[in-house]
């Protein structure tokens, strides 16, 4: 991390991430929508085959629960799908306002701490920090269309909500695919052997360890709020104007009628 490689594939991504906002700021979202689905197509496509191969003589066809797409920034594929195939415009606008901090702050962060993986191959090198740089455009791209969208504090209010709401799911997935080998019993002492742990979201573990606030240092609970925390602050940053105008907007003298 941080190597010359990877300080190299950081400057790309803000050098292609700069472009897209500027040529792609006054295209239409619809239009957003369908070159983010090719992008997400092309870029699980390239993953899922990727695992596969290089793993073969491991997994012989199949993917590794930890490569499936229930990350932060991979589980907006989900989102992507939805808002290129439903109609519906509440359903559009949740997921945008959820969709702003989390391709900002979760594409961000995997661009500067990527896993050891994404930095060893070319191919997943390029479809690792493409996709990563094409979501926070994406989420840019959004914060610049303010106006247009017109963001507004129940927007805030959706996005937190499906902050909760994602963070519960991930404790539900990744305890479903928390694969359990056998029990067994030493000298009064129960033992359980794992044949794998994934940590879906980072809930489980933080992302990387030595981190100052989001480590484990006073167990599980306090790291899981710490995260929640990060989360909601997150959030209130990318709304942050529409915030402060309803802050404003409310303490505005009521006006005196006329005698």
């Amino acid at each position: 991390m941080f190597g010359t490689k990877h300080i190299i594939l950081i400057a790309a991504c803000v050098a292609v991430g700069v472009l897209l906002c500027v040529f792609l700021r006054k295209t239409e979202l619809k239009k957003w929508f369908r070159l983010l689905m090719y992008v997400g197509i092309v870029s699980e496509t390239i993953k899922v085959f990727y695992y596969i191969l290089s793993n073969e003589a491991t997994y012989g066809g199949y993917l590794p629960k930890t490569d499936l797409p229930f990350h932060l920034c991979s589980i907006q594929l989900i989102f992507i799908a939805l808002l290129n195939f439903t109609k519906s415009e509440k359903l559009h606008r949740t997921l945008m306002a959820f969709m702003i901090p989390s391709c900002l702050v979760g594409g961000a962060a995997a661009i500067l701490i990527p896993t050891s993986s994404a930095l060893g191959s070319p191919v997943i090198s390029f479809q690792y920090f493409t996709y990563h740089t094409v979501i926070v455009a994406f989420a840019v791209c959004l914060l610049l269309k303010s106006k247009e969208i017109g963001w507004m504090v129940k927007d805030y209010s959706a996005a937190l909500k499906m902050l909760a709401f994602m963070g519960f799911i991930a404790i539900y997935i990744n305890s479903l695919a928390y694969d359990v080998v056998e029990y067994s019993v030493v000298d009064g002492v129960k033992n359980v052997s794992f044949v794998n742990r994934v940590n879906f979201m980072y809930v489980v573990d933080p992302p990387v360890s030595g981190l100052p606030f989001l480590n484990k240092d006073h167990g599980w609970l306090v790291y899981f709020m710490h995260l929640a925390a990060t989360g909601v602050i997150a959030v209130t940053l990318c709304f942050i104007k529409p915030i402060i105008k309803a802050i404003a907007s409310g303490k505005k003298p009521a006006e005196v009628p006329e005698a």
